[in-house]
């Protein structure tokens, strides 16, 4: 039985519902005769005060980096999804009632779940890394983007990024797209890889080699597809592998936009490696 929370939020997430969502929730839980420490994102150190467990309150993006801040041996985390796409709540379908929420961070058990590593620059992902297109889309939109966002924003400036989006050479193949990923779903209703999972012990990465952006619609409807009915129909310049390390790099010198977790990466090279059952998560059962 937990008694001591460290809730890290991000209070502009969800137009401010992130901040209301953390309120509900440590108010729950100090009704329960527990100390809660509710602090901003940037608060330095996620372990002050000896926390039974660390709670980040915000969207995928807060995650993430509440994620990066934690040591290699971490106290137990859970999440409280109150952003945009909220890719991990989907996958693990979290609760929106508090006091269902509060009950699971006091009392459940932690399930251990692998993340990512991108080793050059030491930086975590708990869902997916990518570099192409969407990773393109990303880091476009995050330069332009002030301040919240909706979901159907990134659908419009994914419609505007095809044009001045250049097919990248990665590695030995060309390919518009790798996705390395811990979950199936992608946020929106999207299944880029279905075998996905955070307790696999392995990376599921999907290349698709098509070498036109027309050809991009096409692996979106797969997405779409998987997601309404399960069906998986084959592409010819698609394949899915499982991996523990992967490395990527840019195969002719040019820039490749990357992301984890739907914010913005560094460009490529990257070295990519799984981490299994390091990360106790705190989720429904």
């Amino acid at each position: 039985m937990r008694k001591r929370f460290k809730i890290i939020v991000n209070p502009y997430a969800g137009r401010g519902r992130a901040r209301k969502k953390a309120h509900d929730v440590a108010d729950f839980l100090r009704k329960q005769g527990c100390r809660v420490d509710l602090v901003k994102q940037r608060d330095p150190d996620p372990l002050e005060g000896d926390p039974d467990a660390v709670i980040a309150v915000g969207g995928d993006g807060t995650i993430n980096g509440v994620l990066n801040s934690l040591p290699d041996n971490p106290p137990p985390f859970g999440v409280i999804p109150s952003g945009t796409g909220n890719a991990l709540a989907k996958e693990v379908r979290l609760p929106e009632d508090p006091e269902f929420m509060a009950r699971v961070l006091r009392e459940g058990k932690p399930t251990p779940w692998d993340y990512g590593v991108e080793r050059n620059h030491d930086k975590r992902f708990l869902m997916f890394f990518s570099a192409g297109y969407d990773a393109f889309v990303v880091n476009d939109f995050h330069a332009w983007r002030k301040g919240n966002i909706h979901q159907w924003q990134y659908f419009l400036w994914g419609l505007k990024s095809v044009v001045p989006f250049q097919v990248p050479k990665i590695g030995i193949e060309i390919a518009s797209w790798i996705q390395i990923s811990n979950v199936a779903e992608y946020g929106g209703p999207l299944i880029f890889t279905p075998g996905a999972g955070p307790e696999t012990r392995t990376l599921e990465v999907m290349v698709f080699r098509g070498r036109f952006k027309r050809d991009l619609p096409r692996l979106y409807l797969r997405a779409i597809l998987l997601w309404l009915s399960g069906f998986d129909y084959p592409m010819h310049d698609l394949t899915v592998h499982r991996g523990k390390k992967i490395r990527l790099w840019s195969a002719d010198g040019r820039p490749v936009h990357t992301q984890f977790d739907g914010d913005p990466g560094d460009p490529l090279p990257a070295e990519i490696e799984v981490v299994p059952s390091a990360l106790p998560m705190l989720i429904p059962g």
